[in-house]
């Protein structure tokens, strides 16, 4: 009896290990997030006549803000996850243009001073397959889509000239291909990377694509931890013309930076 005792007491003071957090089956993230822009955008007239190229420090917009960013991810099995999300990316200000503007069917003549809205909001959806899918380790595809939504607005400051406001917007696809990791280096400590590209042509929209990202994430909990982040996303949408002349035309080359520091939530 004093044998059996002696074996169960050590074993009976052994803690469990805390979970894997690489196979949650549901995770949340919330973060407040730091975000660079250096969009440059160029609307064409609808008869085809070429705009100006300009970017947003051109006509006033804010190039460093801070936005929310809100994602969620499923695991539909030991290999298989699906991450989707949302990047708010919003900026105004106001500027006195060193050169003329041609924006859309619409000239913003040099020495004007012009108010501007820019948004470039980003939602996507990532699928991730590890063809190594470990107790401390995963490596494996990421294939990424989504959507850029974007939309400018310029009009004239000085109420005394004829009211100038002029708007576009447009919802551009992206994708991307490539490959992702996650490696578990503490009971409590992880951390990932993710490195896509792609390039193509639908119909009258042809895009370049490159993202990339890295993350820490220290858990407090077995239900919540903290993330410190960073994403890249660098995007160039040539839309041509309509034969009907109408819709968005032009240029829109559009890079993203954001530092992000967010909360993590699995049930």
């Amino acid at each position: 009896m004093a044998c059996c005792f002696a074996v169960a007491s050590p074993l009976l003071g052994q803690t469990q290990p805390p979970p894997s957090h690489l196979y949650d089956r549901l995770q949340f993230t919330v973060s407040g997030t730091q975000v660079w822009l250096g969009s440059k955008v160029r609307v064409d007239a609808n008869d085809g006549t070429p705009g100006t190229e300009f970017d947003g420090g051109d006509v006033g917009a804010a190039k460093r803000i801070w936005e929310p960013r809100l994602a969620v991810r499923w695991r539909a099995g030991r290999r298989n996850e699906f991450e989707l999300g949302y990047l708010f990316a919003r900026s105004s200000g106001s500027r006195v243009l060193a050169d003329t503007i041609r924006f859309a069917d619409t000239a913003f003549a040099r020495g004007m001073e012009v108010h501007s809205k820019l948004k470039s909001d980003q939602a996507f959806l990532t699928y991730r397959y590890a063809f190594k899918a470990e107790d401390r380790s995963q490596i494996g595809l990421a294939v990424g889509l989504g959507a850029l939504l974007f939309d400018i607005n310029l009009r004239n400051a000085d109420t005394a000239l004829v009211p100038i406001d002029v708007s576009t917007d447009a919802i551009g696809p992206t994708g991307s291909l490539g490959l992702f990791g996650r490696w578990q280096v503490g009971d409590q400590w992880f951390i990932e990377s993710d490195l896509r590209a792609l390039h193509g042509k639908i119909d009258r929209i042809t895009a370049t694509v490159y993202e990339a990202g890295a993350a820490a994430r220290y858990f407090v909990s077995p239900h919540a931890g903290f993330e410190l982040g960073y994403g890249l996303t660098w995007i160039r949408v040539d839309v041509d013309h309509r034969p009907n002349a109408r819709g968005f035309a032009g240029l829109l080359q559009y890079s993203l930076q954001n530092a992000r520091l967010a909360v993590v939530l699995t049930p």
